[in-house]
């Protein structure tokens, strides 16, 4: 049984008993704020003296990005045992039910025959090449409902905050595996050109195509649940080095200092889940044409188009 935690955008997404939508239980960097999260230093209000380099350093004082899950937040480190717990529906894939979701599929089995082809079973590897690339959906489309909030002169209805934390997020998956290994120089030039290319033709598909390239995503994290499941496969069987985890990576997601890669991996996958189930979620409000997140949907207003599966990802 999972760890239970938080509903998911408590108030703001829906009522349903979908198995998709509960495997994230988690809430936004936005709502996860607490005093007594270690890895927050709170906002100090400047009275007096605003330019006084102590009060601006007090106001500039939280510098360490949240995690998305409610789970990572607390005064009590978690252990080996509580990951495990955490429910991430390994396997779920999402059925598509219309041309632009087999279009979305379409595009993230071909990107991912090819990753397959050049990392193989260097998971290290693949998750730095890979973070990079997904650290940009999140701040292309969390951009341009900024820009379209400012413009309209109107409430996002709360999508710009959730789109990026999730970039947030991907960037801290990125310098966790940096601090794990350094990629060569030809998969940092790798790295520059899709990273680029990515980024221009992302922003062009969300400016025309939305709901697409919410549901590409949704898949690209589902692939993204199958690699680390057989990253941490290839842990257990002793192919990869279970070190210990980087500081920064006890630090973001509150682990135990003992903390070992393996337990980084349970975090990143855990993580990944939640970006699955929401950006498929956000593909389903644009379909139903409520997208505003602060009014609920009923699972029955989803049911025609939420269709799962559970496929294998045994480790080739």
């Amino acid at each position: 049984m999972g760890v239970r935690a938080q509903p998911l955008l408590a108030r703001s997404l829906i009522t349903t008993t979908q198995p998709w939508i509960l495997s994230a239980r988690s809430k936004p960097s936005s709502l996860l704020s607490q005093p007594w999260n270690k890895t927050v230093h709170n906002q100090a209000h400047v009275a007096e003296q605003p330019t006084d380099p102590a009060n601006m350093e007090k106001l500039v004082g939280r510098h360490h990005p949240l995690p998305i899950r409610s789970e990572f937040v607390g005064s009590t480190p978690i252990d080996t045992a509580t990951l495990e717990k955490i429910e991430v529906g390994a396997g779920l894939h999402r059925i598509p039910v219309s041309i632009s979701d087999w279009t979305a599929y379409g595009i993230v089995r071909f990107l991912r025959f090819f990753a397959d082809l050049f990392f193989r079973k260097q998971y290290v590897h693949r998750a730095v090449v890979l973070e990079t690339v997904a650290a940009v959906p999140g701040m292309v489309a969390g951009m341009l409902r900024h820009l379209t909030s400012l413009r309209l002169m109107r409430h996002d209805g709360g999508w710009i905050s959730h789109l990026l934390s999730e970039a947030e997020n991907e960037r801290l998956h990125l310098l966790t595996w940096m601090k794990v290994c350094q990629p060569s120089l030809f998969e940092r030039m790798l790295v520059a050109l899709v990273q680029t290319l990515f980024f221009n033709v992302y922003f062009l598909a969300y400016m025309l195509f939305p709901k697409t390239a919410h549901r590409m995503v949704g898949y690209l994290e589902e692939e993204a649940i199958i690699s680390y499941t057989h990253f941490l496969a290839e842990i257990d069987a002793g192919n990869i080095p279970n070190g210990p985890a980087p500081k920064l990576a006890i630090d973001y997601w509150n682990l135990k200092e003992d903390a070992t890669v393996r337990d980084v991996v349970l975090a990143v996958r855990a993580d990944e889940a939640n970006h699955r189930d929401m950006n498929h979620h956000f593909a389903d409000r644009i379909v139903i044409h409520q997208e505003d997140l602060r009014h609920m949907v009923t699972a029955d207003s989803l049911k025609p188009i939420v269709k799962l599966s559970k496929v294998d990802i045994k480790s080739d």
